[in-house]
């Protein structure tokens, strides 16, 4: 339907500007030019008055719906990536300090949750891997400090 409206408006316009470039100065061209734009606004409009309002309302919901859907999964794929980002992060720092610490050999797993101000936090670590009792003290305390993990939810996997 749109494509064939489209090309009678093409034609039309063909004919138009064809008609009023051979006809000759004068009361005739000026009437021939309002006759023209008259039909070329008729058959700008008349496309419009086939058009189903019911189908249209109906598919613009159902766009609506799909863009509120693709944009709903973006945003949680956005969180999903940002919450893998930062626990990296953290594990990173945590590894970094454990190094300076001399802890060698270590892996750490780092669980971070959405706080009320807005930003992933740590939230817990897993620590696995062989180490000295003063050591877990002290990267313990460390993350304690630095990063808010309590000692209740720091797990030592020793192996």
């Amino acid at each position: 339907m749109i494509h064939q409206s489209i090309r009678q408006l093409c034609a039309l316009s063909l004919l138009c500007g064809a008609a009023l470039s051979i006809l000759p100065e004068g009361g005739v061209k000026r009437v021939s030019e309002v006759v023209c734009t008259a039909s070329l606004i008729i058959a700008i409009v008349s496309p419009l008055k086939a058009l189903d309002m019911d189908a249209y309302a109906l598919e613009s919901a159902r766009r609506h719906e799909l863009e509120s859907s693709l944009t709903a999964d973006a945003e949680a794929a956005e969180q999903r990536l940002n919450r893998l980002v930062i626990e990296q992060e953290y594990e990173a720092y945590i590894m970094d300090k454990a190094l300076e610490l001399g802890l060698e050999g270590l892996a750490v797993d780092v669980e971070v949750q959405w706080s009320l101000e807005g930003l992933w936090m740590p939230y817990g670590a897993s620590i696995s891997g062989v180490c000295s009792q003063t050591g877990k003290e002290q990267l313990s305390a460390l993350m304690a400090a630095d990063l808010g993990i309590p000692y209740e939810r720091q797990r030592w996997d020793s192996e």
